[in-house]
């Protein structure tokens, strides 16, 4: 189990450095667009699409590296008066059925994918973005936030120590 963990840490950690390159891409092509419009007085006219799709990339696949380095806001009104033992295991409840709900999300986004696939979509700009490319992304996404909630479930199940640095959690409990 140990290994599974220390996987889907590691899974987050590279889907982590992906969405901080996508936000690095998106402050580059703001630049530009500033530029271009600015001394040019053009533009590439689709700033707003792929700053959306730049979003969905740094939301999404940052999700699992936030959880497990307990960065997420967690509201713990109720688990505050519970027992260690009993905040491992509605932790570990929680987890579950949120991964179910990422699951069920990703299925919804996998069958958009596929529709937009045999369709041939495209997005209604001038840049013409195939849909099932987005949408594929943020399943992905989506599926790799559901495996590190199970990981994160079944760590807390099992009383295992999160393969998050230790300082990293110390100051996040603060």
């Amino acid at each position: 189990m140990a290994l599974l963990y220390l996987v889907t840490y590691r899974i987050s950690q590279a889907t982590a450095v992906i969405a901080a390159l996508a936000l690095v891409l998106m402050v580059g092509f703001i630049a530009v667009e500033i530029t271009m419009r600015f001394f040019f007085s053009t533009s590439t006219f689709v700033q707003d699409e792929f700053l959306g799709y730049g979003l969905s990339i740094c939301i999404i696949w940052s999700l699992g590296y936030t959880l497990e380095n307990g960065s997420m806001i967690k509201v713990n009104l109720l688990s505050a008066r519970l027992s260690e033992t009993a905040q491992r295991w509605l932790t570990a409840i929680g987890a579950a059925a949120t991964a179910v709900v990422v699951l069920g999300l990703t299925y919804m986004f996998w069958l958009r994918a596929a529709k937009a696939w045999d369709r041939g979509s495209v997005s209604a700009t001038s840049a013409e973005m195939p849909v099932w490319i987005p949408e594929t992304i943020i399943a992905v996404g989506l599926l790799l936030f559901a495996l590190q909630l199970v990981a994160h479930a079944a760590r807390h199940v099992t009383d295992h120590p999160s393969p998050a640095p230790a300082a990293v959690l110390d100051h996040h409990e603060q």
